[in-house]
């Protein structure tokens, strides 16, 4: 009996992972082993010394979780081991294939395992070190700015109640100020290292060149996608930021076609100002915002996105062309 294939499904959690090995033997598929093990570098040295007591040259595979995945990650790949992380989204829609009623952690692990034997992977690799600082900040700066509307908003409320008390107000303004220096503290940071790189910094300010973006909102773009190192299409990038076009439709029904938003939001939430502006002052994304709410004059918002989607794209190209926007280029707008 030759063995084909093996997969190791990981369905990790914060304090531990549930583990399944699959093989596919003769063109069938059986469970070789299960086990669960400790999240933590011990759990993570008795894993791979299991795994590879059961079968040779295996394949692990598990889903993004948060942060709660990335330890063993790096544990496996600094280990010389082919590691696959697989979008949630993916690993869901491929759960509701095979028609899972049962939903536990083992089971979970189960199917992670049945999508390493039968889907094509892509191999995970470690972002570089400089990349990965810059997500940091960029992603706490999101969130920081988040706080900070949603402040401003409150502040809004209590200013225009009746009677609020000036302590509240006072400490709300506190909280105003505090949000604020902070995000500046964390810009003039994302600044800093990018331009410490004099290679990446230059090819920054040739994405710049593009009217309606600027180098924070290009960096959060980078960084979210590794510098599209694990990207080879325009489609691709568009399907992983969840700006891909999500249709309805079956015999006479056709329902409002939207985008999917499966898929990395802070991409999709960096980008809408700098499209709404771009929208004004960029003259290609403005013909291009003109065209498609002709179409749909009752949603304008439809055009903002069809602005974010081609920023996004300009992006993916610069960065991997290595060249500055040709506003001249006769590019299609739609």
């Amino acid at each position: 009996m030759k063995e084909l294939k093996s997969s190791v499904g990981i369905d990790i959690s914060k304090d531990s992972f549930e583990v399944c090995i699959k093989q596919l033997k003769d063109e069938r598929v059986v469970i070789k082993a299960t086990h669960s093990f400790q999240n933590d570098f011990k759990g993570f040295e008795n894993f791979l010394k299991w795994s590879l007591s059961k079968v040779l040259q295996p394949v692990f595979v598990m889903e993004t979780t948060g942060v709660y995945h990335e330890d063993l990650t790096h544990f496996l790949y600094s280990n010389d081991q082919k590691v696959s992380v697989v979008l949630a989204n993916k690993m869901k829609h491929f759960a509701k294939s095979l028609n899972m009623k049962t939903k536990t952690d083992k089971a979970d692990a189960q199917m992670i395992a049945q999508y390493g034997l039968e889907r094509q992977l892509e191999w995970w690799q470690p972002m570089m070190p400089q990349m990965k600082n810059l997500r940091d900040l960029c992603r706490e700066r999101l969130s920081l700015k988040k706080d900070l509307v949603r402040c401003k908003c409150q502040i809004h409320g209590l200013r225009h109640a009746h009677s609020t008390l000036n302590v509240v107000l006072q400490l709300k303004e506190q909280q105003i100020e505090f949000l604020e220096k902070n995000i500046q503290v964390i810009e003039n940071e994302i600044v800093r290292i990018t331009e410490d790189d004099k290679e990446f910094s230059q090819r920054v300010k040739n994405i710049e060149t593009i009217k309606g973006l600027r180098l924070l909102t290009i960096v959060t773009v980078l960084c979210e996608t590794n510098g599209f190192a694990q990207f080879n299409n325009i489609r691709q990038v568009v399907s992983y930021a969840g700006m891909d076009i999500a249709e309805r439709q079956s015999g006479l029904f056709k329902g409002k076609t939207r985008i999917s938003k499966k898929g990395n939001a802070r991409i999709r939430e960096c980008l809408f100002m700098p499209a709404l502006s771009a929208t004004s002052y960029n003259e290609q994304i403005k013909a291009l915002y003109q065209r498609v709410i002709e179409r749909n004059p009752t949603i304008k918002r439809k055009g903002v996105v069809a602005g974010m989607r081609k920023l996004l794209i300009l992006i993916f190209v610069l960065w991997k062309k290595n060249e500055a926007y040709n506003a001249e280029y006769q590019w299609d707008a739609h």
